[in-house]
């Protein structure tokens, strides 16, 4: 396998793990696997000082740090989403919706109430 192969079926791995986190967000077992995943970021040497160790022959764990780096780095967070406002766009829709609900939905995440109608 060349080069640009190998490196493509990285890339498709790496997106296919990203679309799994994303629709894992904000769910215990998604929240998690990002825990799991951040603490990995960062290659464990044993050192209390993180320049005191030659990086020299850790080119494969640098390279695995970088990795999950790189993959929790493009992963959307939730408060980066505004679903678009009205009764409609929600996953399960009040019973009854009348315009007062409509003029808060649409001013969600304002920290101000609607005014009254």
């Amino acid at each position: 396998m060349d080069d640009q192969t190998t490196e493509g079926r990285l890339l498709a791995h790496r997106r296919i793990l990203q679309l799994i986190l994303r629709e894992m967000a904000e769910t215990p077992i998604g929240e998690r696997v990002e825990a799991i995943l951040r603490d990995r970021t960062t290659m464990r040497d044993g050192q209390e000082d993180p320049g005191a160790v030659e990086t020299a022959g850790l080119g494969v764990e640098l390279a695995v740090a970088e990795e999950f780096r790189r993959v929790l780095e493009d992963i959307p967070r939730a408060a980066d989403f505004v679903r678009p406002a009205g009764s409609e766009s929600m996953r399960e829709a009040p019973a009854q919706w009348d315009e007062v609900d409509e003029i808060s939905d649409g001013s969600f995440p304002a920290s101000d109430p609607p005014p009254s109608p």
